[in-house]
């Protein structure tokens, strides 16, 4: 065994070279591979000590002592989305994706013997099994974990390396005009035509409707307050939380629907500021299952039945950019964080406009 300044490389009987080093702790580590020569051997000693005084150096064994499916346990229990923990709905997609594609599969392995290639044929085992939907979420989970492994000094890099798999594929929605919707007002049941109207025009997502209350609309001031959202969680049924992270806040509603909620309530009659905004006819509790069964009437009735119930929410939106809302301000009344959302009705704003300019050079012809 030859001696150097940092470390040392002996020949083996196999004829490869191998080669040691003090760790920071002092502690003798081994390189996790051999050499052909002595050479190269040399070589990774010298990267190493250079990597040490830089304070880049990664200990390779980090990441042997910790199983996948034991990291990501205490991963989920840690999880937190701009300091709040995980969404209820959220949490139950985590761990669906963890027990039903990533701990039967690599859960055993060690955070650092999981390389790019296993990530592709895991990848590609769970795309065979499953819809892309399922194998989409199971790889952005998996990637949301090694990034935090990569930030606790576990592994040095990422394995999650398919470029697009863990980003979602979702079609352009179709385009609802006025007089679609208000058709589709019409076909719905008494006590949700306000529900409706105002999932257009006060763009609310499902949930953020049915958590509203009496004293969340403010008549005299033509706003409504979103600060509650309705999810349901398996075996648990509905449950109350707070929206969408940045989704809080205070919307102005255009007169259509000030005066279908102020008319909604007169109905009903009710003041109670902490009662539900809206309910079953008798007053029992309206849930997410109720409007889908009406609403899947109402889209047949008028002609459209692949309507979803949230396309009322993105024309609203279009709307409103197509009224000369900037990017901003359809970020506020959509509760969104980030601008990419508001893009996308910025940019309908855009073809709308260049619909119009055709419109008014075809006028002026005539």
């Amino acid at each position: 065994m030859s001696r150097r300044q940092f470390g040392s490389v002996r020949r083996l009987s196999s004829g490869r070279w191998q080669a040691r080093y003090p760790g920071p702790n002092g502690a003798q580590m081994t390189a996790p591979t051999t050499f052909a020569t002595k050479a190269l051997a040399g070589a990774f000693l010298a990267s190493v000590e250079t990597d040490m005084r830089r304070g880049t150096w990664f200990d390779p064994t980090a990441g042997t002592a910790i199983s996948l499916g034991e990291y990501a346990a205490t991963w989920l229990t840690q999880r937190t989305v701009k300091g709040r923990p995980l969404a209820p709905r959220t949490l139950d997609t985590y761990r669906h994706s963890l027990e039903a594609w990533i701990v039967p599969t690599l859960g055993n392995r060690s955070l650092g013997d999981v390389g790019p290639a296993d990530v592709r044929r895991w990848h590609q085992f769970v795309l065979a099994q499953t819809g892309p939907t399922a194998a989409r979420q199971a790889y952005a989970l998996l990637r949301a974990i090694f990034n935090t492994a990569v930030s606790d000094d576990l592994v040095p890099r990422n394995p999650c390396r398919i470029r697009g798999a863990g980003q979602p594929n979702t079609p352009e929605r179709p385009l609802v005009d006025l007089d679609v919707v208000m058709a589709l007002v019409d076909a719905m049941p008494e006590h949700l035509k306000a529900f409706t109207i105002v999932a257009f025009w006060g763009h609310a997502r499902l949930g953020e409707l049915l958590g509203l209350r009496v004293g969340d609309f403010d008549v005299a001031k033509g706003t409504l307050r979103i600060e509650r959202q309705v999810i349901e969680v398996d075996g648990e049924g509905p449950r109350i939380t707070a929206p969408k992270v940045g989704s809080i806040r205070t919307v102005h509603l255009p007169a259509p629907a000030v005066d279908a909620l102020a008319a909604h309530l007169e109905k009903r009659g009710e003041t109670r500021p902490d009662a539900p905004l809206f309910t079953q006819p008798g007053g029992t509790e309206l849930r997410a299952h109720h409007v889908h069964a009406r609403w899947k009437t109402a889209r047949t009735r008028v002609g459209h039945p692949d309507l979803h119930f949230h396309d009322l929410r993105h024309a609203g939106l279009t709307l409103s950019a197509q009224s000369g809302a900037t990017v901003a301000e359809v970020m506020r009344r959509a509760g969104h964080v980030s601008t990419q959302a508001a893009m996308r009705y910025q940019h309908a704003a855009e073809e709308r406009d260049a619909e119009i300019a055709v419109l008014m050079a075809s006028r002026a012809t005539r």
